[in-house]
C-alpha cells in the first residue's frame, strides 16, 4: 500500500512540473506564431508612389501584420479602373478622388475605404508675366487640364463656388496627359494649367511659374482614396484591416523619417532625389490613411453642381466604407494605449466621418 500511496505521489509531483514549465512557457514568451499571411494586389501611379507601402515594408509592418503587398504601376486612370474592375488588381490608392466617383456614379461598384492622401500638391501655373493675383483672373481665360483628375475637379469647384459659369466664363482645354498640359502652356495654347503630383520641378524647369495651390482655397479636399470593388471589400475584411494596421503604423512613424522616405522612393520609382523631395517634402501634401469620408462627399456634391455627375442613381454614402479602417485604428490603440498618435487619429476621425 505504501509504494502505491508513494508512486501516485510521484505521479502528481510530476504532474504540477509539467504544468508549471508549460504555463510558464506561455507566460514569459514574446513571440507569437505568426498569422498566416493574405494577399493583397495593389495598384499605384509611378510619378507618386505609395510611400505608406515603402516605409511599411522597410520597418517590417507588413510581415508584422501578415500581410503580402503586390505593389504594380499603372499611370492611365482608365487602366487603372479597369484593372480593378476586372479583379487584376484588389486595391487602387493614387488615382484621385473625382475618377472614382464618376466610376460609381456610372455604376461601377467602387467602394472608397481608406486614403493615401488627402492634399496632394496639384498646382496651377503659368508662363512668366501672366497676370494672376485671385480666381478672378482665370476669368475669360483657357485653361489646360486632364478631364476627371483631382487638379480639374478640385479647381473646376473653386471656380465655381466664386461664381463662375464653367462653360462660358472660362475654357477647359483637355489633354490626355499631364506633360500634354505643361506643353499646352509653354506653348501658348492655353494661359493656365493644372497637373497632378510629382511635376512642380519640370514646371521650373521648362521656364513657367506655379500661380495657386488650390489646397489654399479649398482645405482636404480630397486627392488620393483607397479604392476597392466593393464584393471584393465585404469578402476580405480581415486583409483590408491588416493593410491598413500596415500603413497606420508607417503613417505614424513617418514625420520622424522623411530622409528614408525620400530614400524609398527614389530606388522605387527610379527618379532623383529633387523630385522625390519636390513633392514629399511639399508643404502643399497632406498624407493621410484615413476616408476623411465628409471631404469625399463634399465633392460629390460639388461634382453634381457643375455636371460631372448627373442624376446619380446611387448613393455615395453606400460607396464609402470607414468600417475596416475603424477596426484597425481600434486594433492598434489597443495595442499600443501609450501612443498619442492613434489618439489623435481618433479625434480625426470623428471630425471627419461622423
Amino acid at each position: 500500500m505504501k509504494k502505491v500511496v508513494k508512486l501516485i505521489t510521484l505521479l502528481m509531483v510530476g504532474m504540477m512540473l509539467l504544468t508549471g514549465c508549460s504555463q510558464g512557457s506561455v507566460g514569459t514568451s514574446s513571440k507569437t506564431e505568426p498569422a498566416k499571411k493574405l494577399k493583397v494586389t495593389l495598384a499605384a501611379q509611378a510619378t507618386s508612389g505609395q510611400v505608406f507601402q515603402y516605409l511599411a515594408k522597410d520597418k517590417g509592418y507588413l510581415d508584422e501584420e501578415g500581410i503580402d503587398v503586390d505593389l504594380s504601376y499603372i499611370n492611365n486612370g482608365t487602366d487603372a479602373f479597369s484593372a480593378l474592375s476586372s479583379g487584376k488588381v484588389d486595391v487602387i490608392s493614387t488615382y484621385g478622388t473625382g475618377g472614382p466617383l464618376i466610376q460609381i456614379a456610372n455604376g461601377q461598384e467602387f467602394t472608397i475605404f481608406g486614403g493615401y492622401m488627402i492634399i496632394g500638391a496639384t498646382p496651377v501655373f503659368a508662363m512668366p508675366g501672366t497676370k494672376y493675383n485671385s480666381v478672378e483672373d482665370f476669368r475669360g481665360k483657357k485653361i489646360a487640364i486632364m478631364r476627371g483628375g483631382t487638379p480639374d475637379i478640385v479647381l473646376k469647384g473653386i471656380l465655381f463656388d466664386a461664381g463662375f459659369d464653367l462653360k462660358k466664363d472660362v475654357t477647359f482645354i483637355e489633354m490626355k496627359k499631364n506633360t500634354d498640359v505643361m506643353e499646352a502652356v509653354r506653348s501658348g495654347q492655353a494661359d493656365f494649367g493644372a497637373v497632378s503630383t510629382g511635376f512642380e520641378l519640370q514646371i521650373k524647369e521648362a521656364g513657367m511659374n506655379i500661380v495657386m495651390w488650390p489646397d489654399e482655397l479649398w482645405p482636404n479636399h480630397s486627392c488620393c482614396r483607397m479604392v476597392a470593388k466593393t464584393s471584393w471589400l465585404k469578402e476580405n475584411p480581415e486583409a483590408v484591416q491588416r493593410l491598413l494596421r500596415a500603413y497606420l503604423r508607417a503613417e505614424e512613424i513617418m514625420p520622424t523619417n522623411m530622409d528614408r522616405v525620400v530614400e524609398l522612393t527614389v530606388k522605387n520609382l527610379d527618379m532623383s532625389v529633387e523630385t522625390a523631395k519636390s513633392f514629399l517634402l511639399s508643404p502643399h501634401i497632406k498624407y493621410e490613411t484615413d476616408p476623411y469620408k465628409n471631404s469625399v462627399v463634399k465633392m460629390w456634391d460639388k461634382m453634381q453642381k457643375f455636371g460631372y455627375i448627373v442624376d446619380p442613381k446611387v448613393k455615395i454614402q453606400d460607396h464609402i466604407d470607414t468600417t475596416n479602417y475603424k477596426a484597425a485604428l481600434d486594433y492598434l490603440q489597443a495595442k499600443y494605449p501609450n501612443s498619442n498618435f492613434y489618439k489623435e487619429k481618433q479625434k480625426e476621425f470623428n471630425e471627419f466621418n461622423l
